[in-house]
């Protein structure tokens, strides 16, 4: 498996179109910049290890090799020195943070690279306490809901309600919110879900629309039809009735499909994510059989997309 990041080029050659470079880095965390504004999706570079049921789940297998210590429902969490030196290197800069929920593995990094930019951040009730308990200025945060459609300038988002993956052979269900007076240090089992959200960006003539976790609400994204869709992709998808093909038809069969949130996201960068990979490749041809015409990629950990 080659480890050197790779760049999709999916931007059809069109002249004087403007590129937006899309850069994953692994589970649901991704960077988005037309050359000018930079936003960021989810931002998790800890990849933490976990036991027992932090958010839903049971503990997964630990990569070859990992001797990273194991975090339990009521440790408390914040980027070690790693992590930390990894944000320094991959993101110098941002503009806005927008958080889909608050499980630890979409928000536990935020506030650290929110104050570390200045970012804007944009989240739920849950997302934005979170940001507060840890020292992101009141000014940098929105509160969001779903439904919104909010002109900032250089880009718009249409907020879009959506839904948490099925997880636990679908008897999983968080109608928690953090509390108001959360505060920091937070344990792992204080990162709860509180509701789900996706988004739909425009910015210039792109449309993309970004999926956070393995579901959505179908009558939510009728008529959006965006150019782009990144569509997370890993094995919970299967607890949904035909999830890809619904959601591509319901979106109006983008021409491009990037998956995301396929990896084993407890395992650290470097480690061999092959099977999960194959895994996903099954949603590859899921996309492949729903919308022949669409253009699809996987992308590896810091791999960059370009539409």
């Amino acid at each position: 498996m080659s480890t050197a990041p790779q760049v999709h080029d999916l931007s059809d050659g069109r002249g004087g179109a403007t590129r937006l470079r899309l850069t994953h880095y692994g589970a649901a965390a991704w960077s988005i910049t037309d050359g000018g504004t930079r936003l960021l999706v989810d931002p998790f570079f800890s990849r933490i290890r976990y036991a027992d049921k932090g958010f839903g789940t049971s503990t997964p297998p630990a990569a070859p090799g990992d001797t990273r210590p194991v975090f339990g429902p009521n440790d408390t969490l914040s980027p070690d020195a790693a992590t930390l030196a990894l944000m320094e290197r991959h993101v110098e800069r941002a503009d806005y943070i927008f958080t889909s929920h608050s499980h630890f593995n979409h928000c536990m990094d935020m506030p650290c690279i929110a104050k570390k930019t200045g970012a804007t951040v944009v989240g739920t009730e849950s997302t934005t306490n979170i940001a507060r308990a840890h020292g992101v200025p009141e000014g940098q945060l929105v509160t969001v809901k779903g439904g919104e459609d909010f002109e900032f300038g250089a880009f718009s988002v249409k907020v879009i309600p959506s839904l948490h993956s099925a997880l636990s052979s679908k008897h999983y269900f968080d109608s928690g919110t953090v509390p108001r007076d959360i505060r920091a240090p937070m344990r792992l089992v204080d990162y709860v879900e509180g509701n789900t959200l996706a988004y739909f960006f425009r910015l210039g003539e792109h449309r993309v629309i970004v999926f956070c976790s393995m579901n959505y609400i179908e009558r939510e994204i009728a008529g959006l039809k965006p150019t782009a869709a990144l569509v997370p992709a890993a094995k919970a998808r299967l607890e949904i009735h035909d999830y890809t093909g619904r959601l591509l038809r319901g979106l109006g069969l983008p021409p491009v499909v990037i998956a995301t949130h396929w990896d084993v996201q407890s395992w650290p960068y470097g480690a061999a994510q092959d099977a999960a990979y194959a895994q996903a490749e099954t949603f590859l041809a899921e996309v492949r059989k729903a919308a022949p015409g669409t253009r699809v990629v996987i992308p590896r950990h810091f791999d960059t997309v370009e539409i």
